[in-house]
């Protein structure tokens, strides 16, 4: 764990501590379910500052890093019966 990371995390606690209440460092790094829940309560009651602080502390503990999942792909069969759907005048 690098300094900045630790003074991120130490500044995200002291200024959610007002809105949210008392944030527990080690389970946010540990828990990935406390940090979610954290993480929900700062975007909807947060100011400004906090919302940025919380962005950056997301971005770096890796939260952004998941892929959405993406629609699946369609059967060749699929693909071959959609395309042609009208006749040659529409």
């Amino acid at each position: 764990m690098d300094n900045e990371l630790l003074v991120m995390l130490s500044k995200f606690s002291v200024a959610a501590r007002p809105m949210i209440g008392a944030v527990n460092p080690a389970k946010l790094l540990k828990d990935k379910d406390y940090a979610k829940r954290i993480f929900e309560q700062v975007d909807a009651e947060g100011g400004e500052e906090l919302l940025l602080i919380s962005l950056a502390l997301q971005h770096k503990l890796g939260m952004f890093d998941e892929k959405p999942k993406s629609a699946p792909t369609p059967k060749p069969e699929e693909v071959v019966a959609a395309k042609y759907l009208f006749g040659a005048r529409g």
